[in-house]
């Protein structure tokens, strides 16, 4: 089922990729500008954007292009070659570098690390080129958002079959792809879900959640798995009696209150 979500993701990527015009890009600071001047070999090069947002171009020195699409650039840059340099000059502009839009993948995906942004990018697109979901566990996505530093978190199995894989990237937001999830509730001092690892034991697990309130009661720990209720005695776990549990991804573990 994940290596199928991966592969549909990357097909999505490859079948959306070329659809993204560059006329909805911004240029910004970091990019790279493919200037074609036709008939004018020594002006067709690349030029970077420096971090003033000025492009340095011959005969006419620097051009700002923070803000502009490509379209805007090469107009600019027309007015200011006609008629004083240049008579019926005709000039494109692509980015060939983009630099300026980073957003960072982390967690269980194919390739993680920082991709920049081509235009409107989904989260969808993004996990594509990033070479899918690859967890085994997997439940939500999690997205924080540049701009308000607050966190969306988008369900996993929703991605393909609602419009929450539409969901659109800003400049410097950061998706986290669990490698599962796990929920500790009851007795704690922060019930609710927790990022599972590879190893977590038992009583790692309720440990991330805080530990046991004064009231919880080590020896009634109960994880339920699937269709199984397995109940744990952890104070016998910490006194090196028993073995230690692991956990899988999903599971649930629950801590009594104490009797007294």
């Amino acid at each position: 089922m994940r290596s199928l979500f991966a592969l549909m993701c990357w097909m999505m990527w490859v079948l959306v990729a070329p659809a993204q015009a560059q006329d909805d890009y911004l240029i910004g600071t970091g990019d790279v500008l493919s200037v074609q001047v036709y008939g004018e070999p020594t002006l067709s090069a690349e030029y970077p954007v420096g971090e003033r947002g000025m492009m340095a171009f011959p005969l006419i020195g620097s051009v700002p292009v923070v803000g502009l699409n490509a379209d805007q650039v090469a107009a600019s840059l027309l007015e200011r070659l006609s008629p004083d340099y240049l008579v019926h000059a005709n000039v494109t502009v692509r980015v060939a570098q983009f630099g300026s839009q980073p957003v960072q993948v982390l967690g269980a995906v194919g390739k993680p690390g920082v991709y920049y942004l081509r235009g409107p990018t989904s989260l969808l697109h993004l996990l594509g080129e990033a070479g899918g979901v690859t967890g085994d566990g997997v439940s939500e996505i999690r997205v924080t958002r540049a701009a308000t530093g607050r966190e969306e978190r988008v369900p996993y199995e929703a991605l393909l079959s609602t419009n929450s894989g539409v969901l659109q990237l800003q400049p410097g937001d950061v998706v986290f792809v669990p490698e599962a999830l796990i929920s500790v509730m009851g007795e704690v001092g922060k019930p609710g879900e927790i990022d599972w690892r590879e190893g977590m034991t038992l009583s790692q697990g309720i440990a991330s959640a805080g530990g046991l309130t004064e009231a919880g009661a080590s020896r009634r720990v109960m994880v339920l798995r699937d269709e199984e209720q397995l109940r744990i005695n952890l104070r016998a776990v910490l006194a090196g009696e028993v073995e230690d549990m692991l956990l899988q991804p999903g599971d649930r573990v629950f801590v009594k209150r104490a009797i007294f």
